[in-house]
């Protein structure tokens, strides 16, 4: 058992609201603010917080995490750059990042209980938030996307509780490799074969894979 400690630098919670982007009107929940207090974490997410999208939510994308790591690397490309949720995440946390982080890695949280579960897919929205065209782009380049949980024990929790690893995951597949897999070496099938076996990816992330290495296309991903 392992009891590595990473510091959170913000906990974040977001309303949705209505944003127009050129000529498109959507709706996000990506402005978030920081969470002062205490907040139940179920199975589902932070209570309180809100997705515009099925997509957005659900078991497999409870909570979104995002490296403090990035932000002075984004510093420069933003005129309107936030110091919390940069990305719209829930857990702006220090030092652990997609290289570090296997899919099905188990870490306490205050009372709950949490799990990677895939990595988050960067888009159009973070484009939109800082008028910035080509950012979903750099995102995939630098494999800076983030990553999402899935609860297994509910809890309150704050950002005053550290992320800490009670258990590493044994096939040690990275949240960068997945990463990779899905954005540049989309057809290597031992890579494929490895990822794929990770019981503990997303089944949705398995489909949309596995459908890319089949169609042996790109899918959208760029």
């Amino acid at each position: 058992m392992s009891n590595q400690q990473y510091f959170v630098n913000y906990l974040c919670m977001g309303k949705i609201q209505t944003y127009t982007y050129g000529k498109k009107v959507y709706q996000s929940a990506i402005e978030k603010q920081p969470v002062e207090g205490s907040v139940f974490l179920s199975k589902v997410g932070l209570r309180g917080d809100e997705q515009a999208y099925e997509y957005h939510g659900g078991e497999n994308k409870a909570l979104c995490l995002y490296p403090y790591d990035y932000y002075d690397y984004w510093r420069d490309s933003f005129s309107n750059m936030v110091e919390f949720a940069l990305f719209g995440e829930n857990l702006t946390v220090s030092g652990l990042t997609e290289d570090k982080s296997h899919i099905g890695d188990i870490f306490s949280f205050g009372e709950a209980i949490i799990q990677v579960s895939e990595p988050r897919n960067p888009c159009y929205k973070l484009a939109a938030k800082y008028e910035v065209p080509n950012l979903i782009v750099r995102v995939r380049n630098t494999g800076y996307t983030g990553f999402l949980f899935r609860v297994l024990k509910e809890g309150m929790v704050s950002a005053n509780d550290p992320i800490t690893l009670i258990e590493e995951h044994p096939q040690k597949v990275t949240v960068a490799m997945v990463n990779d897999l899905k954005f540049h070496d989309r057809f290597n099938p031992e890579k494929m074969e490895r990822v794929m076996a990770v019981n503990e990816l997303s089944e949705s992330m398995k489909k949309a894979l596995k459908e890319q290495f089949d169609s042996g296309k790109k899918n959208g991903w760029g």
